[in-house]
């Protein structure tokens, strides 16, 4: 595929779903003071990152398109956080304030960048407006020229298939990073991104190329999608659509460093991209190699479009 100086200038994305406030604690090393105590590491420094969601949003914004993020956050502090760190010139929040909920929080404690464990304060939301994030989405999406509904399974998208019919109606693609073990809510989207994990546990183990070729056929026909794409890491990606073949996108990169956000990335660009008016082809072609950047780096990262581009013309001298 050729390859080109890009830009998402003329790109709007809106993203809805679960936002996740990312904290990293950083520590040299730990020690135990005996057989009896439990081990203890100095934290040196701390920082905050958004995620889920709110990644998304980020990663459409780093790569220099407009988003806007639709979503729920706690009455507390970690809330308020993820606001400031959301002041962002190309992405503009719309977040529910649920008062009976915290805000969903992922704390990664790592050792000399190695991680050590995840501390996790993922209570689902259970709240009683869902009529108020539909009129936020009916609202903002004549705006916009995707929707990305960004699922961690925490309960903020609760009526999905009412949302795809509406962006449908308006005929606004819609993008979905799935979640679960019930992937017929999705039915009727554009294209649905699952890992291979996510999808496997779908369709099956698929020991075989073959095998994986054949039930992300089969899927795609059974959800009535436009298309499907399966990401495999190291692996590449996979791209199913209807009465072609599917497309397999070798990975760019052997080096994997953290896959944290990976996904997050993929589907930002390829919804940046489809808004910027490429193809779905092309969209998925970058979003391979802006993954490929994206895990080199530790804990949840975003892309440049100047990564990107410096990617892109590495890759294309590569060729010569």
């Amino acid at each position: 595929m050729k390859k080109k100086i890009i830009n998402f200038k003329n790109a709007s994305v809106l993203v809805v779903g679960d936002v996740i406030l990312d904290c990293y604690w950083y520590g040299k090393n730990y020690h135990i003071l005996s057989k009896k105590s439990e081990p203890i590491m100095p934290i040196k420094k701390t920082k905050e990152q958004p995620g889920g969601a709110a990644n998304v949003a980020k990663n459409i914004a780093d790569i220099g398109a407009f988003s806007k993020i639709i979503g729920c956050i706690g009455m507390d502090y970690e809330g308020l956080m993820l606001k400031k760190l959301l002041n962002h010139s190309n992405i503009f929040s719309d977040l529910i304030i649920v008062k009976n909920n915290k805000t969903i929080t992922k704390i990664r404690v790592l050792s000399k960048k190695k991680p050590l464990m995840r501390l996790d304060f993922q209570e689902k939301y259970f709240f009683q407006c869902n009529n108020i994030l539909y009129e936020k989405i009916l609202r903002s999406l004549s705006f916009f020229k995707v929707l990305i509904l960004s699922d961690y399974d925490k309960g903020t998208l609760v009526d999905i298939k009412k949302i795809i019919s509406l962006a449908k109606k308006m005929s606004v693609p819609i993008l979905i990073d799935p979640k679960g073990m019930d992937f017929t809510k999705y039915s009727g989207a554009s294209l649905i991104t699952p890992n291979l994990s996510e999808f496997e546990k779908i369709v099956g183990t698929c020991k075989e190329e073959k095998q994986l070729l054949k039930k992300g056929t089969e899927l795609m026909l059974q959800l009535n999608l436009s298309a499907l794409l399966v990401t495999r890491s190291e692996h590449g990606m996979n791209l199913f659509q209807p009465n072609k073949k599917p497309i397999h996108f070798p990975a760019t990169s052997n080096i994997a460093h953290d896959v944290t956000g990976a996904g997050d990335t993929v589907i930002s660009v390829i919804a940046a991209s489809l808004a910027q008016g490429l193809s779905l082809e092309e969209s998925c072609f970058y979003a391979n190699v802006g993954a490929s950047i994206v895990v080199q780096k530790i804990g949840t990262k975003t892309l440049s479009i100047n990564e990107l581009n410096e990617a892109l013309y590495y890759q294309s001298r590569k060729k010569i």
